[in-house]
């Protein structure tokens, strides 16, 4: 029996029958309505499903004995454009983020070359004041070496160098 069939049978149905026969008789032509059947298939550990309800060759039929359906609706054209976009866009974003992250790997292996080459450039600043404090006997030198020692120490501190 077809849904149209049963649909006719109801509208055929006079009107002094009970709103009851009417309900009933709709909601078995929707429980007989034909849907898509699908089997749930084993082989080892892996699960298959199917749009019938066979199994392939090596499989195990695994599906519950209630029988359960499975609807599928495909998608509209709208639907698909708006997903496309959405990729389209995530990709942009997306190589945008991996762009900025590459100029900041850069600016910071950069920033690091410089701090290198300003450490090791007070670092020899730093053993030619301690050899003129070695060879120079005159006071008033040695106090003025030692204040440039340690102002150079200082500096070297505040840039990190000490790591």
């Amino acid at each position: 029996m077809t849904l149209q069939a049963l649909q006719q049978m109801v509208t055929a149905l006079a009107p002094s029958v009970n709103l009851m026969y009417k309900t009933l008789t709709i909601a078995l032509a929707i429980a007989c309505a034909p849907t898509a059947h699908a089997a749930k298939c084993r082989s080892g550990k892996s699960i298959l499903y199917t749009q019938d309800r066979y199994c392939p060759s090596g499989y195990t039929d695994i599906t519950s004995p209630m029988g359960g359906t499975v609807s599928t609706m495909g998608k509209s054209e709208n639907v698909r454009k708006a997903e496309q976009e959405y990729l389209g866009t995530r990709a942009a974003e997306e190589k945008q983020f991996q762009s900025q992250q590459a100029q900041l790997q850069a600016q910071y292996a950069q920033e690091q070359n410089q701090l290198r080459g300003q450490c090791s450039a007070i670092d020899a600043q730093i053993r030619a004041n301690e050899n003129q404090q070695r060879q120079v006997n005159a006071w008033q030198q040695i106090d003025q070496l030692k204040q440039n020692h340690r102002a150079l120490r200082d500096q070297q501190y505040r840039l990190g160098c000490h790591r």
